[in-house]
């Protein structure tokens, strides 16, 4: 039989969370686990939730949140894909040439997406290949930081304190004007903030305020754990609106050398962290000193749904100028053809002849989010292009802050 695909809410959520049990858990015991996770995330809405049903049985599901993403400096709808599983019974359920049923599920979701009028769909991958066959390409460029307590500069950091509860509106104003100012970050909502909170059981909450009717510049939340017989402290969140913030920051990780031997953190893969380090060299081999080390890694894949609301929407750079003719493959097999033309600062698309460059649509976000540019897409062969000075124009999409976002879904 083939799939029913309905659209469900509130009054569905046993079934949802019974689902998402069979398609992760791995014991019975962790229905209620997956139960609060669904009813405490206030993201949500009814008619967010999927389920794929079949002779009676839920096989599979998908979660559709509805995001604010911040592309060039605008701010454009948003879908965010979550939760996206087949039960463990029914995997590569396809059978007579029917696609399988996350295959499915996907592409209900960006129905769904379509629907809403959502200019970008979102996800955070378990496996980025997958949902490139979707349409999907990279939209953020992230770093783990390793650091010896012993290379964190010393100084003031007067204005950090323990958080209290009427901190939290001024910590969401804080992510919000981060949001803003960066490149496919996403806002949080009131109720969105609430729920981030929640998540949050164990760890303590440092901010950056120094008065206490004043902005929020930032703030930390350490989790401890062992490693090898040394206490770890762990940055599970975290938020800096300047450098000057993120250097309180580490002038207070180097107050608790004599706590924590390590500390980690994530930040935005073009930030070199180690060079305002008193140890700035990341070693090429084996060292006896203190010394950091780093690991960049991949997460958000992104997908453009209506290539003229985002491109005649974001700001393009005021030295951007002139017209190129591209061709954008989908990955339904359909080809859209632009001719976009860029003056002060703004673009106009229109319906073109698209012969100048080619690229499929997973390339094509990769581009205007500034995780690659044209040209060194070009260079990597994957992307065609008649004439490389038309790349010009692609190219100053890669100017800017590298794409990086602080919301989870």
């Amino acid at each position: 039989m083939p799939l029913n695909l309905p659209w469900v809410g509130e009054s569905q959520f046993d079934r949802v969370a019974q689902t998402r049990l069979y398609c992760y858990g791995s014991s019975l015991k962790d229905l209620d686990l997956f139960r609060t996770k669904l009813t405490s995330d206030r993201r949500c809405k009814d008619g967010d939730y999927l389920l794929a049903e079949r002779d009676g049985l839920d096989v599979g599901t998908l979660t559709s949140l509805s995001l604010k993403m911040h592309l060039h400096g605008e701010a454009f709808d948003c879908q965010g894909i979550a939760w996206v599983g087949t039960v463990k019974t029914h995997r590569r359920g396809g059978s007579g040439g029917e696609k399988g049923i996350a295959s499915q599920v996907m592409n209900e979701g960006i129905r769904r997406a379509r629907e809403r009028g959502e200019a970008i769909s979102s996800l955070m991958p378990f496996r980025a290949s997958f949902y490139e066959h979707f349409g999907y390409g990279f939209a953020e460029k992230r770093t783990e930081w390793t650091l010896p307590m012993a290379v964190c500069p010393t100084g003031d950091f007067d204005g950090l304190r323990f958080m209290r509860k009427e901190d939290q509106t001024a910590m969401g104003e804080c992510r919000n004007r981060v949001a803003r100012a960066g490149q496919c970050d996403i806002e949080r909502s009131t109720d969105g903030w609430h729920q981030h909170l929640a998540t949050f059981a164990e760890p303590m909450f440092v901010v950056d305020r120094p008065t206490d009717d004043g902005p929020v510049h930032g703030w930390l939340a350490i989790s401890v754990e062992s490693r090898d017989g040394k206490s770890i402290a762990r940055i599970v969140d975290r938020e800096h609106d300047s450098i000057d913030a993120l250097k309180r920051q580490l002038h207070f990780l180097a107050s608790l050398k004599d706590q924590h031997s390590i500390a980690t953190i994530h930040l935005p893969g073009d930030l070199p962290l180690n060079l305002i380090l008193r140890e700035t060299q990341l070693p090429h081999r084996l060292v006896e000193h203190a010394a950091t080390s780093m690991r960049p890694y991949t997460r958000m894949q992104i997908r453009i749904l209506d290539f003229k609301k985002v491109i005649e929407g974001i700001h393009w750079p005021k030295d951007a100028t002139g017209k190129i003719g591209i061709a954008i493959k989908e990955c339904e097999g359909t080809i859209v053809r632009l001719t976009i033309d860029v003056s002060d600062g703004r673009a106009s698309v229109s319906t073109g002849s698209g012969d100048e460059v080619e690229c499929s649509d997973v390339h094509f976000a990769e581009i205007i989010s500034g995780y690659i540019s044209a040209s060194e897409a070009r260079k990597l062969g994957l992307i065609k292009c008649i004439n490389g000075e038309s790349l010009k124009l692609l190219d100053s999409l890669s100017q800017g802050p590298a794409p990086f976002c602080m919301e989870y879904f």
